[in-house]
């Protein structure tokens, strides 16, 4: 069986396909919470797709100016290695929540929202940082590029 790395450009485009997919649930989860109260555990997908994204985005961009990463690394790790990328301290927060969040697939909760709306305020951040990232991109990286 041969296996086949994707080019930097591939996983951009599956990274900004669960982008999409994040920002639909969050859009659907708003409209319901007109309605009624949501729980907090409607909104771990969110969580699991924007995690996806900025793994994939990281890796892209370190494959685009060096090398594939080809061994496993997690979110901490591949922002170590992007070093060309400069976050704001509060984006590094955002990030540093993001892979405490999570942790739930590992059957961790940190309890860091006092309530759904904190946690949906949350996603809406960390969306808008993913789409932040994307202007960091190299030119050839960039939508508009292709």
């Amino acid at each position: 069986m041969d296996k086949r790395y994707y080019t930097p450009v591939e996983l951009l485009k599956i990274a900004t396909q669960h982008v999409c997919c994040a920002d639909n649930i969050l859009c659907d989860i708003i409209q319901e919470r007109a309605i009624e109260t949501t729980e907090s555990d409607s909104l771990q997908p969110i969580i699991s797709l924007m995690y996806l994204a900025f793994e994939m985005t990281l890796r892209a961009y370190l494959s685009h100016v060096q090398r594939p990463v080809k061994q496993a690394k997690n979110l901490s790790e591949l922002l170590e290695l992007n070093r060309d990328l400069v976050f704001s301290n509060q984006d590094m927060q955002l990030l540093k929540a993001l892979s405490r969040q999570y942790a739930f697939r590992k059957g961790i909760d940190y309890e860091q929202w006092e309530n759904s709306q904190q946690f949906q305020i949350f996603c809406r951040q960390i969306i808008t940082l993913y789409e932040q990232l994307q202007q960091m991109m190299p030119l050839e990286l960039q939508h508009d590029y292709q």
